[in-house]
């Protein structure tokens, strides 16, 4: 993703208040090819969605600015920084809630709670600064969500680990419309199940879905109504169910991850 895409989505936008372009295959599938050489570079992310998302974000962009926990997020962007930086606040929830899976989750992947916001502002600084300046709402929302990816992790039940990642973004984009996180999904499943071809990939995508729609939408939910709740709890109120295919593929795993190549 270039400032030339920026700006000529900056010129030419047909919603307000959001950035988007035409559809460019080609520049995702460069974009596709380069995460696959360096997972943890989300700024390939950015190009891949930038690529195909064309208008599809401006329906969760509308969403979350209808949303009561939207409008608290912009009239406060750093809102939620505060509950999920304050530790003592999380510990004091005790076991088995959401909050003490979700430090756990923190803890075991050595990540801090605003790291994916930050990996992503680190890897495109002129690209955030540009949105931040052109288009402050959708900045909040982007924000938000990289900020909340960790916790969603934990609601779902999906690791971090390759397969995990993917099912969450068809999960995400099954939820919110977004385009590119469907179909990043989808081309990292494939590129999954060609590696490890006894794995059901397309139905633990179709159960992704499938949760995803029955699901609460979680980007319009405040963590504060459920962090202390016992996991269970929560999962029953926001209505998530984790898939039981991918949790006994992960459990009964001991082959090298695909992508990645590393033991598991």
């Amino acid at each position: 993703m270039t400032d030339a895409t920026l700006s000529s989505a900056s010129e030419s936008r047909a919603l307000p208040d959001f950035p988007h372009g035409p559809i460019r295959p080609f520049e995702a599938w460069r974009a596709f090819w380069d995460l696959v050489a360096d997972r943890d570079n989300t700024v390939h992310v950015f190009r891949f969605f930038m690529a195909v998302n064309g208008k599809t974000a401006g329906t969760s962009f509308r969403r979350f600015l209808k949303s009561d926990f939207g409008r608290k997020m912009l009239a406060d962007p750093h809102y939620i920084d505060r509950i999920l930086l304050d530790r003592k606040t999380l510990e004091a929830a005790g076991p088995g809630t959401v909050a003490a899976s979700y430090l756990h989750y923190l803890d075991s992947e050595n990540l801090h709670p605003l790291g994916v916001h930050q990996a992503a502002k680190d890897a495109a600084p002129e690209l955030w600064a540009r949105m931040e300046r052109d288009y402050p709402e959708y900045a909040v929302m982007r924000r938000t969500t990289a900020i909340l990816h960790d916790l969603y992790h934990v609601l779902t039940g999906y690791g971090r680990d390759p397969l995990g990642e993917a099912v969450l973004l068809e999960f995400s984009g099954a939820q919110s419309g977004n385009r590119g996180a469907r179909l990043l999904g989808r081309a990292a499943g494939l590129r999954i199940r060609s590696e490890i071809r006894s794995w059901p990939v397309g139905r633990m995508m179709d159960n992704a879905v499938r949760m995803a729609r029955e699901a609460t939408d979680l980007a319009l939910v405040d963590p504060a109504d459920y962090l202390h709740l016992p996991l269970d709890e929560a999962r029953a109120m926001l209505n998530i169910v984790p898939d039981p295919v991918y949790r006994k593929i992960r459990a009964e795993w001991t082959g090298p991850e695909p992508v990645s190549g590393k033991a598991a």
